[in-house]
């Protein structure tokens, strides 16, 4: 049994509940450090889309959608925050949500097909164009890495000095010990 009160044990359980359906019954998303390829192409997007780097980046592990949004700062500058969506009409209420609260969209994400949305309001409701995919950038096979290695160790071969070519570290020959 808890010290704590039941009113505090009962809204802890009902926002856990919450969260989990919003999740649609998933389990926690990952850290924040272990973005997918395709997510760490939504914040490479964002990048390009804000022209500067997004302040905060939320619930994108996992998520289907992805908002971009521009907040309005106290001081005067402009800030971004990244947000992650689960469904196509969560994404239609954030946007919704933003307009109300004097926020702008700057753009949406599609995650899964890598490709940006560009977001319109027809009578009042939020619609969404998809654009043309992003080309992402492809990963490196260990088979190309090691061949891009040994072509720079040749050209670097080729690069040093040729006194140096065919020299130990050891061994007589004189040069290497500090002449005691």
């Amino acid at each position: 049994m808890s010290d704590e009160p039941e009113y505090l044990q009962r809204m802890r359980r009902v926002r856990e509940e919450r969260e989990n359906k919003a999740r649609g019954g998933k389990t926690p998303a990952p850290a924040a450090g272990a973005l997918t390829r395709e997510e760490q192409e939504v914040v490479r997007w964002a990048r390009e889309a804000a022209k500067a780097e997004p302040r905060s980046v939320r619930n994108l592990s996992g998520a289907k959608f992805a908002v971009l949004i521009k907040l309005a700062g106290a001081s005067g500058s402009a800030t971004y925050a990244l947000e992650g969506i689960e469904s196509r009409e969560a994404l239609a209420a954030r946007v919704k949500s933003a307009l109300t609260m004097s926020e702008e969209v700057v753009g949406a994400y599609e995650v899964r097909s890598a490709r940006p949305l560009t977001v319109t309001i027809e009578n009042g409701e939020p619609t969404f164009k998809p654009g043309t995919p992003r080309v992402a950038v492809q990963a490196t096979s260990p088979a190309q890495m090691l061949r891009r290695a040994e072509a720079e160790a040749v050209e670097r071969a080729k690069q040093r000095p040729p006194d140096d070519r065919g020299r130990g570290r050891g061994g007589s020959g004189g040069g290497g010990g500090r002449g005691r």
